[in-house]
């Protein structure tokens, strides 16, 4: 028997763990792409009761708005902003193919205040159900912490698939913040309290694991 997964991941809230660790904690490095898909799969194989080597992720997706050109052109704060905006993001379109992560994004709408992305959560959701519905996978593994995807999980579960939710909740000393919604974690099949199992590992091949997780400064 094999265990199929597919990988969700909210852009936008990836970024905001990433950050923290990378600034607010006193891991002081940014969160491994690919180090969190193997995570991931293997936390599912053992919350699925598989083989290690029988559980895989078939398919993983990035979500996230992102401004054009033209939007960094009005919003620049340097001669080099444009840039080094663009070589960022060129970097990162690199690691999410090295990755095998397809990217979804949306232009972000520059006329709210603050700005914010449109319609990534739906697209998200969607593209979730339709590999979940068309039993391209076995698990969905959600990489979200918003209580909006509540409906999402339960309608996968529904159709006699898991829907896995991995977040994160944690505060600074400073003030900075990630949460979930309690909503979320409770409709899931299963849940990964990433702060929890990042912070208080049970094991030495849970903290090798963990190491994992992370880049390499």
């Amino acid at each position: 028997m094999q265990t199929r997964i597919a990988v969700m991941i909210d852009g936008s809230y990836f970024n905001r763990v990433s950050n923290f660790y990378k600034f607010e904690h006193a891991v002081a490095r940014r969160l491994s792409l690919s180090g969190m898909m193997d995570f991931i799969r293997i936390a599912c194989a053992d919350m699925e009761d598989v083989p290690r080597t029988r559980a895989r992720v078939v398919e993983a997706h990035y979500f996230r708005g992102r401004y054009t050109v033209r939007d960094l052109e009005d919003r620049a704060r340097s001669a080099n902003f444009v840039e080094e905006s663009l070589r960022n993001d060129r970097v990162f379109d690199q690691i999410l193919a090295a990755s095998n992560i397809t990217p979804h994004f949306t232009r972000i709408d520059t006329n709210s205040e603050p700005p914010k992305e449109q319609g990534i959560d739906v697209w998200l959701a969607l593209e979730a159900f339709d590999l979940a519905v068309s039993d391209r996978c076995d698990v969905v593994a959600l990489v979200a912490g918003d209580g909006d995807f509540v409906p999402l999980v339960k309608k996968i579960n529904a159709i006699g698939k898991r829907a896995l939710v991995v977040a994160w909740g944690m505060k600074s000393d400073q003030g900075a913040e990630v949460r979930f919604s309690s909503a979320l974690a409770g409709a899931a099949a299963y849940f990964l309290d990433m702060a929890d199992l990042i912070d208080n590992p049970d094991d030495d091949e849970q903290r090798a694991l963990v190491d994992q997780l992370f880049v390499d400064n």
